[in-house]
């Protein structure tokens, strides 16, 4: 594993994820608890999809720094869930990365029933929603309707566009563009937006199979059979986390993220 790279200490951060699914949400989770792990500030992962795996699909780090998901989507169990990682990461003073699933409702009617901002500011953890905004004007509808609904409003909301989701031949830029130029029209009264782009990585299917992280990956770490990958895809991968890292610092979101 990576050295620490010196941080000041911060306010534990839990970044929960929304937006409607196969837009990224869960390696874009994966992929930040992953960067904080190698600087030497570990969040707890938590997935909270009782059905389909989602961050936890990372089985090596979740393996290692997971909680248990829920034991069923009853209301019952979700909130004992909820209460059980909350609780955990107040104990510790450990962010947290939550990927909730269960689609568009979920987050919706989970905020609602459990307050789960208020909660959370008032066991010492600052809110930050990871909004996954995909191509489609779809996305940003359901991001509207959200927000309309003051169902799950943090104070601070990071805009996640990824280039993966756009389809091969179209140009990232363009189809962004009108997207961002919808939302910009959005008020988010009482919140603090940013945009963060995160670039395509066309080898990520790759490295899913491999099991390693994206970090070892890069490092060259070997694979089941023994062998790392091969130099040129390495270097994509490196050049993917420092993209990301990157866009994070203009973003100037660093300490609203793990």
């Amino acid at each position: 594993m990576a050295s620490a790279e010196p941080r000041k200490k911060k306010t534990p951060v839990a970044l929960v994820k929304t937006g409607r699914g196969n837009l990224g949400g869960s390696t874009f989770l994966s992929t930040i608890g992953e960067i904080a792990i190698y600087r030497g500030a570990p969040p707890l992962l938590a997935d909270g999809d009782a059905r389909n795996p989602g961050i936890s699909i990372a089985k090596a780090l979740y393996d290692k720094y997971g909680v248990p998901r829920p034991a069923s989507e009853e209301a019952a169990k979700l909130r004992e869930w909820f209460a059980d990682t909350f609780g955990r990461a107040a104990a510790t003073g450990q962010s947290l990365v939550i990927d909730v699933g269960g689609g568009d409702r979920t987050l919706e009617n989970w905020a609602k029933d459990e307050n789960i901002i208020r909660l959370a500011e008032g066991l010492g953890i600052s809110v930050t929603g990871a909004f996954m905004i995909g191509p489609q004007q779809g996305d940003a509808a359901y991001l509207e309707r959200l927000w309309a609904s003051a169902a799950f409003r943090p104070s601070r909301a990071v805009l996640v566009f990824n280039e993966w989701t756009v389809p091969t031949g179209h140009d990232p830029d363009r189809i962004f563009d009108e997207v961002f130029t919808r939302l910009t029209a959005l008020s988010f009264d009482g919140c603090q937006t940013a945009f963060l782009r995160v670039p395509k990585l066309s080898c990520l299917p790759l490295v899913m199979e491999s099991g390693l992280t994206f970090h070892d990956a890069a490092a060259g770490k070997p694979r089941p059979d023994g062998t790392p990958l091969d130099p040129f895809r390495r270097a994509m991968i490196q050049h993917w986390i420092d993209t990301i890292k990157a866009r994070i610092s203009e973003a100037g979101i660093e300490d609203w993220l793990p």
